[in-house]
């Protein structure tokens, strides 16, 4: 009885069914290798090179799969430092939700320049949902990919901006401005913070240090 046959009698045979040999490791190297280098050059990915190869290596559909999906991690993680190092990673997204009319609404932020800005623009005339309606804020939710809890939700308005947020999960930041309600309170119980005016510099600093 050879060492390797003790070895699957006490583990079972190599689930991989690769060959573990040098010759068969020097192989899987060099194809690897081979694979990289196609992956590089011509941009395909694990699913189109890598699977197909290990499964001729002689894997299992699901290990190379799984094999294929780990070798990824790697990759992707220098690949989101390397964009961050160049600003090119978005860490804080902005949308707009507005009550406004889509004609005057959309005007105005390509006047000011806030279209190139913003990473979303959701309209209640568009989308035929009003604030302060719990699934226009949902949709906001759910078009930028965030989470409730994720979520920071700033307004001039306490019932349609901060209330409405409110019953979506969201935590809401009042701005009391001149254009806000007449009958709105100075500081709102409903947000987790309130400020006089729009203090973006306020702002700013909850953001950062919350």
């Amino acid at each position: 009885m050879t060492e390797n046959d003790g070895q699957d009698r006490l583990f079972g045979p190599n689930p991989s069914g690769l060959d573990e040999s040098p010759h068969g490791m020097m192989v899987l190297v060099i194809v690897g290798m081979i694979v990289g280098l196609l992956s590089g050059m011509f941009g395909i990915g694990g699913g189109t090179v890598i699977v197909p190869v290990l499964v001729w290596l002689g894997l299992s559909q699901r290990h190379a799969a799984a094999t294929s999906m780990l070798a990824i991690v790697p990759t992707s993680i220098s690949g989101v430092i390397s964009y961050a190092h160049n600003g090119n990673v978005d860490w804080v997204a902005a949308a707009l939700l507005s009550n406004a009319q889509s004609c005057y609404a959309r005007a105005e932020l390509e006047m000011t320049g806030l279209a190139g800005v913003l990473d979303g623009v959701i309209i209640s005339s568009e989308e035929k949902i009003r604030k302060p309606a719990r699934d226009l804020y949902m949709l906001a939710l759910d078009r930028e990919f965030v989470t409730a809890k994720h979520a920071l939700m700033v307004g001039n308005d306490e019932q349609n901006d901060i209330v409405g947020a409110r019953t979506a999960g969201i935590d809401g930041l009042y701005f009391r401005t001149e254009i806000s309600p007449a009958d709105d309170p100075e500081t709102s119980s409903y947000a987790v913070r309130s400020f006089t005016g729009a203090d973006y510099e306020g702002l700013l600093d909850y953001v950062l240090n919350a």
